[in-house]
């Protein structure tokens, strides 16, 4: 089971910074998981929110905010409850992150890694976002066939996937994004989901990669387990529990997304049996 980190190591420092992904990589995390969203200025940049207001100490849409100005704000001290930050996370200058600067990061990890995009649609950057990102992927010199990128032409341990709640956002990038490397997020209310595989399936769209939340644990197990028989890779989000965790594995969902990763290595390397929680 791969350990993917909701949003860096989220539990421990400010998702979306500096912080929270160099400590997911130190702990041993297989993956990386980043929110995507384009500023005023259209830059990429590691943000989950549509505002600033919850995760720094600014105000106002987030796409209201060219790079430069999103730079001056603080956006770790709200988590940490303080400035300091160990030496080798940056301080507190860098920690937003640009998607260039994640990959940058990615890459001098020396390991493989896999970096899960997600791209957080908006009433005013559908389009453009997916766009920005295949223009990201065309940059940084990414091999459809591997799914890893090859800067300057030289192969990487760096794996790409994109993800999207947003159907056309799937579709638009489809061409480009192999359905190996291509997830479509849901939760249990999502009925169209439901028929992925099935006989009453509606829609030929990507399904080797999918991404359910933990909500299907309780609601539909049935359809997990059809999913990993026929060979599909399940990545799940956000486990957080000894129960949602070992339910999963029993599942046989091949990925997690959690905001603690430490914990979830452990509990990779140390699982618990369902049977102790019925």
């Amino acid at each position: 089971m791969k350990v993917f980190a909701h949003r860096g190591a989220s539990t421990q420092y400010a998702e979306h910074t500096r912080a929270a992904y160099a400590h997911a990589l130190a702990v041993g995390a297989d993956g990386i998981e980043t929110d995507v969203q384009l500023t005023a200025d259209g830059q990429l940049i590691c943000w989950h929110d549509p505002t600033v207001n919850r995760t720094s100490n600014g105000q106002g849409s987030l796409d209201a905010h060219t790079l430069a100005e999103l730079r001056k704000l603080d956006v770790h001290s709200w988590k940490t409850r303080s400035t300091k930050l160990p030496s080798e996370y940056g301080d507190s200058s860098n920690q937003l992150m640009t998607l260039d600067e994640l990959t940058l990061m990615l890459l001098g990890a020396k390991r493989p890694v896999e970096l899960a995009v997600e791209l957080k649609i908006t009433r005013t950057n559908a389009g453009h976002l997916e766009e920005a990102v295949l223009g990201w992927l065309q940059r940084w010199g990414w091999d459809a066939a591997t799914g890893t990128l090859c800067p300057g032409g030289h192969a990487s341990e760096v794996k790409i996937s994109i993800m999207s709640f947003s159907r056309r956002a799937v579709d638009r990038v489809a061409e480009t994004v192999p359905a190996p490397y291509l997830c479509p997020l849901f939760n249990a209310h999502d009925v169209q989901a439901l028929h992925i595989g099935g006989p009453h399936e509606v829609s030929s769209g990507p399904a080797d990669l999918l991404g359910p939340s933990t909500s299907w644990l309780a609601h539909h197990p049935s359809v997990l387990r059809r999913w990993t028989d026929e060979g599909r890779t399940v990545r799940m989000w956000t486990v957080a529990t000894d129960r949602q965790f070992a339910t999963a594995r029993q599942l046989g969902v091949q990925q997690i997304t959690v905001d603690n990763p430490q914990w979830a290595l452990h509990r990779v390397q140390h699982p618990l049996s369902v049977a102790s929680f019925v």
